[in-house]
Parts: C-alpha cells; structure tokens; sequence
C-alpha cells in the first residue's frame, strides 16, 4: 500500500483529533517518506548492493533465459537441445 493511503488508515484516530488534520497528516507522510529510502532499508539488512528498477527487466531476462537452459539440460541432457512440447 502506498503511504498516502496507508497513514489515512494507520493514523486516522490520530489525524482526525489533530487541531489541523490536513497538516498532521502532511507531517506524519513526510517523516515515513523520509525512513522509506529504499538504501536506508538495505543498509539496515547488510545488503550492498541495490538494483536499479531502470535495470531489473534485463537482469530478470537474462536469469530466465540461464534457468532455462539448466533445466532443459537436466530434464533432457546435455546433448539434447530444447524441445517443444505441445
């Protein structure tokens, strides 16, 4: 769920007893935009390195096509090549 629509539901109570609603809900997206980063995340877990969304499609294409050819030659051998079954 995307922030905006997430604090209207998690902070309701909260907003609605605001003196300014419109401006407490504006404070309370603001600061989980801000701890939201998705390289602040993946410091937190040890990850170092990040994909580029931009970069995502070719890498996921180039996996598929490597698994593919692994599992056609577990399934069908090694001197076989990929076939096409109906």
């Amino acid at each position: 769920m995307h922030i905006q629509g997430g604090t209207a539901i998690a902070y309701k109570r909260e907003i609605e007893a605001a003196e300014d609603p419109e401006a407490k809900r504006a404070e309370i997206e603001a600061r989980l935009f801000a701890i939201s980063s998705p390289f602040r995340n993946a410091h937190a877990f040890g990850v170092e390195e990040i994909i580029d969304p931009r970069d995502t499609r070719p890498l996921l294409v180039d996996f598929v096509r490597d698994a593919r050819r692994v599992v056609a030659a577990e399934l069908l051998g090694p001197a076989t090549g990929p076939s096409y079954r109906p």
